[in-house]
């Protein structure tokens, strides 16, 4: 990523209300506004919309690396996920259900 402007410590001051306004209308089409000293950023505005969608993308990917680390749990011991159970993980990892939900519909499962 390119940054193609930073604006400085006082200029941000200066301009807070601009920037955020800016950032509001433009939601998740607003570009990051980079903050810091002599061109170099030290810290990043975005709109509120831009992090949320930016946390939830953290979480996906934290949450398809637990997934991952499971599947590779259960090939060191020679076992497979069944069909059922991949599809309880998928809708984990894209933030359908939680982790109580998975490990309840595992446990149901194997009670049959």
């Amino acid at each position: 990523m390119q940054l193609t402007e930073v604006v400085t410590v006082s200029d941000a001051r200066a301009n807070l209300s601009r920037i955020l306004s800016g950032l509001h209308d433009a939601g998740t089409q607003a570009e990051p506004v980079f903050i810091g000293a002599h061109r170099k950023a030290e810290g990043v505005l975005l709109s509120v919309e831009s992090y949320q969608e930016l946390a939830a993308l953290q979480e996906r990917v934290r949450r398809g690396e637990v997934v991952a680390s499971a599947w590779g749990s259960l090939g060191a011991e020679g076992l497979n996920p069944t069909a059922e159970f991949v599809g309880d993980a998928d809708e984990f990892t894209a933030g359908q259900i939680g982790a109580d939900d998975l490990v309840r519909r595992a446990v149901e499962r194997h009670r049959r």
